[in-house]
């Protein structure tokens, strides 16, 4: 069960915040989108993870470029309200803390502040309002999940976890969502930490193990078993009451909602049942690296070794990219593209056909985020580079 700690709010600037003179860098282009009114605030984009952005830029160019002082890795950044949220990797001869969370103003790359996490961070954070939720591994079987503010990163509220968490928060209707390797599922309100609900699923039945974060679509919860009792479990997001399961091989991926399925990868095996539990179909991916899915009302894309596979929804091939000699990296969607990060380009692909549109050559593996005005893309150096028509 959680234990939840009310933390004092930290009264000046100075005493959450790493003062902003002198922790960047020197940073090159340093251009202006004027302003980025869109958002991609919590893994995946949405509740469901869908990873589908309604729009992007169509002639990217590098239009600034931000290299964050004393960080060895960036991780995936959240948007909202234009700014950008990153967690690093911040070891160094000077750092106290290993790890941080950084504030940059999105239309320019300049830093607002800086935070240190005590822990190890969950991929990205999510975002809702005046708050920033991050989980993270306190301890090999211990977790915590913070919640800090956006104007300044004064941490608001803590929630330590007596079980192993590995996947990063999702947000709801104003409730953050985290499931555990004990099998059990946390629902926390965004504003104060307070627990909602906190339920083991299955426990009597020899249990479950959720390693990946959990999707949310209509008032219902799709969480995937990778160990225990394997399969799709989908719980009512108001009360954690289980409302079917199905099972499956371990759950190696998802799941992913969307109106059209909820999607899981079992290894190479991806599996799309309907919103009440019915299976529809599988279709087996000849590599075994199969990365996060992104869909739309057309297609799965799959990224697996060097192929790009989209699969509609009855099931069929739709479509396949491979790319010579690169190995590909986990799909995004961008209006009526499919962009795709390979070893040495950004690549837009046509989610008609599968034929690029445009490539660039930005350095680095991370993953891409996307708005209408912008591609925000963390770069294996410390830095993170903002792509644009601007």
């Amino acid at each position: 069960m959680p234990s939840h700690t009310r933390r004092q709010l930290l009264t000046t600037l100075g005493s959450t915040s790493i003062a902003l003179a002198g922790c960047l860098s020197p940073s090159r282009p340093s251009g202006d989108f004027g302003d980025v009114t869109g958002t991609w605030p919590m893994s995946g984009r949405n509740p469901g993870h869908t990873r589908r952005a309604a729009s992007g830029p169509t002639d990217p160019k590098t239009v600034w470029q931000t290299d964050l002082s004393q960080v060895r890795a960036t991780g995936t950044p959240a948007i909202s309200a234009g700014h950008l949220y990153l967690p690093v990797d911040a070891i160094s001869d000077t750092a106290r803390h290993r790890y941080r969370i950084h504030a940059l103003r999105a239309a320019t790359g300049e830093e607002r502040w800086q935070v240190p996490l005590r822990s190890e961070p969950n991929g990205p954070p999510a975002v809702r309002g005046d708050h920033i939720v991050v989980t993270a591994k306190r301890a090999l079987e211990k977790g915590r999940i913070i919640g800090f503010q956006t104007r300044y990163g004064d941490e608001d509220w803590l929630v330590d976890i007596d079980a192993r968490l590995t996947a990063p928060p999702t947000i709801a209707d104003g409730v953050v969502y985290v499931p555990d390797w004990s099998g059990r599922v946390h629902a926390l309100s965004v504003g104060d930490g307070s627990v909602r609900w906190s339920h083991n699923v299955d426990a009597e039945a020899g249990g479950r193990t959720f390693t990946e974060p959990v999707a949310v679509l209509d008032g219902t919860l799709y969480l995937g078993s990778r160990s225990g009792k394997t399969g799709l479990v989908a719980l009512d997001a108001t009360t954690g009451e289980k409302e079917w399961v199905e099972s499956t091989r371990t759950v190696t991926g998802g799941p992913v909602a969307h109106p059209e399925g909820v999607v899981v990868q079992s290894h190479q095996l991806v599996t799309a049942f309907d919103t009440d539990g019915t299976r529809q179909w599988s279709f087996n991916i000849p590599d075994a690296g199969v990365q996060q899915i992104a869909v739309d009302s057309q297609h799965l894309y799959v990224s697996a070794g060097d192929t790009v596979q989209a699969i509609d929804w009855n099931g069929e091939d739709a479509w396949t990219y491979e790319p010579p000699g690169e190995r590909v990296g986990i799909p995004t969607v961008a209006g009526e593209t499919v962009l795709i990060r390979s070893e040495k380009r950004l690549v837009a692909l046509s989610r008609a056909t599968g034929d690029e549109r445009w490539s660039t050559t930005p350095g680095g593996a991370g993953r891409v985020i996307v708005t209408p005005e912008a591609i925000f893309s963390p770069e294996s150096d410390g830095s993170v580079v903002a792509l644009g028509e601007s």
